[in-house]
């Protein structure tokens, strides 16, 4: 049997592996979202398909973030089954090494990796966006699209008029399409950095160059809950300031492609913000097909091992958990490189190197077996 024939059925083998252990997550995500969905909108009026499209637009989100488990379990089950049936055995006598082995498998993660980011990763996003309008309304009972971020939005701008003072703006909900914050607080600090009043607001509204406040509280050092019908704070944000790139800014970077990030880390960098979660989030994704590479030179050590070795369930249930380890790492990582602690490169670049030295070094000890 030719070389090309081998890996060609190795890179079959390893693929149909793959896809049977997505359709698996699939179908237990799904099942679980289901329950909760269901849960969710018991008091609500949604028709009966509104569940089960829910519980399925959520798959890909959950995909996204266990995709590294589910390469290495693959990778492994590829290399387990390759040993049980001795044709890794029979490939070794022929003369064929362990890297000529490997080569299918790598290559085929690597395509792998290339279409979850640019075909996956986009589809998921769109997924992700359509579960964010259904849960709107059927959940959350808002029939217009509202970014509501876990730490609330927060804007700080210069108190226009008064030089060297500033305004800082917390607000719990915004509907994009007419820029409407809801639960507002607005506090004004001085020169010198010192907070002297601010207005409590349900609603708060941009109109041209002025943020209109509406039934407003205002308290400073001789006002105590002064009701204000109404307030107005002069701004140098525009409406497509505030849509395009503030409030793109607190937005799930999940929602964002591979496509669309460059141009918004740009924009955010170019008008002052940080943008160290869509860098990170860019290079993870960017990183994603050398990853799964590395991965496999991990998965083959523990995979390939002869039929009569004992301790085979032992190494394919120490791979399992190797990868559950990687995924809980790599994501600590992730986490720590978004805040600013770390690195963008050691966030994301350094664990595929790391996994490459490992990887190699793991493959050269099974070759000299």
């Amino acid at each position: 049997m030719s070389l090309k024939l081998i890996k060609t059925y190795i890179a079959k083998k390893f693929i149909v592996s793959f896809c049977q252990i997505v359709l698996g997550f699939s179908l237990l995500i799904f099942f679980v979202n289901l329950l909760e969905s269901l849960e969710n909108l018991k008091d609500s009026d949604a028709p009966f398909y509104i569940a089960p499209f829910m519980a399925f637009l959520n798959i890909g989100d959950f995909l996204n973030d266990i995709i590294s488990s589910i390469v290495i379990i693959a990778s492994i089950t590829t290399f387990l089954s390759l040993s049980i049936k001795s044709e890794i055995t029979i490939m070794r006598v022929s003369g064929y090494s362990l890297w000529q082995i490997l080569q299918p498998v790598m290559i085929s993660a690597f395509c792998l990796g290339v279409f979850w980011i640019t075909i996956f990763a986009p589809i998921s996003s769109q997924m992700a966006k359509k579960f964010n309008s259904l849960d709107n309304i059927y959940v959350k009972k808002e029939t217009r699209e509202v970014l509501e971020p876990k730490n609330g939005i927060w804007l700080r701008q210069q108190n226009i008029g008064n030089e060297n003072e500033e305004i800082i703006i917390q607000a719990k909900k915004v509907y994009s399409q007419n820029l409407e914050f809801k639960d507002v607080t607005v506090w004004f600090f001085d020169a010198d950095n010192k907070f002297y009043k601010k207005i409590d607001s349900n609603k708060m509204t941009l109109n041209g160059d002025k943020w209109i406040i509406e039934e407003g509280v205002l308290n400073n050092f001789s006002l105590l809950n002064f009701k204000l019908e109404s307030a107005e704070i002069p701004t140098n944000f525009n409406e497509e300031f505030v849509r395009q790139r503030i409030l793109n800014d607190f937005q799930n970077v999940k929602l964002f492609t591979v496509f669309q990030l460059p141009s918004l880390i740009k924009d955010l960098k170019s008008s002052g913000f940080n943008t160290n979660k869509f860098k990170v989030y860019f290079h993870s994704l960017l990183s994603k097909p050398f990853l799964f590479m590395a991965i496999t030179l991990i998965a083959c050590f523990f995979g390939l091992n002869h039929i009569r070795n004992q301790n085979i369930a032992i190494m394919t249930f120490l791979g399992v958990i190797v990868g559950l380890v990687f995924y809980i790492i790599s994501s600590i990582m992730i986490a720590f490189g978004a805040s600013g602690l770390i690195p963008i490169f050691a966030s994301t670049w350094l664990i595929v190197l790391i996994c490459f030295a490992i990887g190699i070094l793991l493959i050269y000890q099974k070759e000299s077996l």
